[in-house]
């Protein structure tokens, strides 16, 4: 399976989420994720991650576009990869794109998310003609005040295109995420029963119900 984090906007969360995805999910099948990212955030993670004495994530890293689509078509429902790809349009992006049996799409109520989703739109557009058939991801608040309750404008905003899809999950700023990144762990590893560390698990189950992982 083929889960990709994608946007072609950089700084709206891809790479945190996809760390903390991978962690859970590679205590239950196994697990790989595709840094795409040109930080190179979650391979520079993964080595504090190591350093402190836990378990690394297995993490590849793949030279273009070609050998992306190779991998991917080796695909198995046995395994799980998890694409952390880069923040702007690129050939790597719309490989991962296509190729994903899942797509997610961090976005904040900050204007330039909104702004940049609309592009993000395009790009789908694009490849859906190409494609022939509606290529859809899934929409998920991220790094939202957590005082925000009101989701109104956002909500019809997403749901005018039919290449969005609305997440019931959401996640809002809390100050273990980023502590936990820090110490190369997830935030369950960090804290668990905090109010992230449930905003997290409320994404796992979704994403489960959505994959079919059991």
């Amino acid at each position: 399976m083929i889960l990709t984090i994608s946007h072609q906007k950089g700084g709206v969360g891809k790479s945190t989420i996809a760390w903390n995805i991978a962690v859970h999910f590679s205590k239950l099948l196994p697990t790989t994720i595709i840094d795409l990212d040109t930080q190179q955030s979650l391979t520079q993670t993964n080595q504090i991650r190591e350093s402190v004495g836990l378990e690394p994530l297995k993490i590849m890293q793949i030279s273009n576009a070609g050998e992306l689509a190779q991998y991917i078509e080796k695909d198995s429902q046995e395994r799980l990869t998890i694409i952390d790809s880069c923040g702007f349009d690129s050939a790597f992006n719309r490989v991962a794109i296509v190729g994903s049996d899942m797509l997610i799409t961090p976005v904040s109520d900050k204007p330039f998310d909104l702004m940049g989703l609309q592009k993000y739109e395009e790009i789908l557009k694009s490849l859906s003609a190409i494609q022939k058939e509606t290529i859809k991801t899934n929409i998920l608040f991220n790094n939202l005040n957590p005082a925000m309750k009101n989701f109104g404008d956002l909500i019809e905003f997403i749901c005018s295109s039919e290449h969005f899809e609305l997440m019931t999950s959401v996640l809002r700023q809390r100050v273990d995420i980023s502590n936990s990144i820090g110490v190369g762990k997830s935030v369950k590893e960090y804290r668990i029963f905090s109010k992230a560390d449930r905003e997290f698990d409320e994404l796992f189950e979704e994403i489960k119900l959505k994959l079919d992982i059991v």
